[in-house]
């Protein structure tokens, strides 16, 4: 399976991070978790979502197709 990186925002759309999948769930969640990946993962989400709206949750989905 391709699992992605699935942000939810307060005000805004839900979005996946582009660049970011993982063959396995538990790939996923450790990465989600892992201290060092914060910076990277605050600006993927500044990118898209800027600064004034709160991220509600970040999980690991499976990408499906359509």
């Amino acid at each position: 399976m391709n699992w992605v990186i699935l942000v939810t925002l307060m005000m805004g759309d839900p979005f996946v991070i582009p660049y970011k999948s993982f063959e396995y769930e538990k790939d996923c969640a450790e990465y989600v978790t892992d201290v060092s990946n914060a910076s990277t993962l605050a600006v993927e989400v500044i990118s898209v979502a800027g600064f004034n709206d709160p991220v509600i949750d970040i999980s690991c989905v499976v990408r499906r197709e359509g």
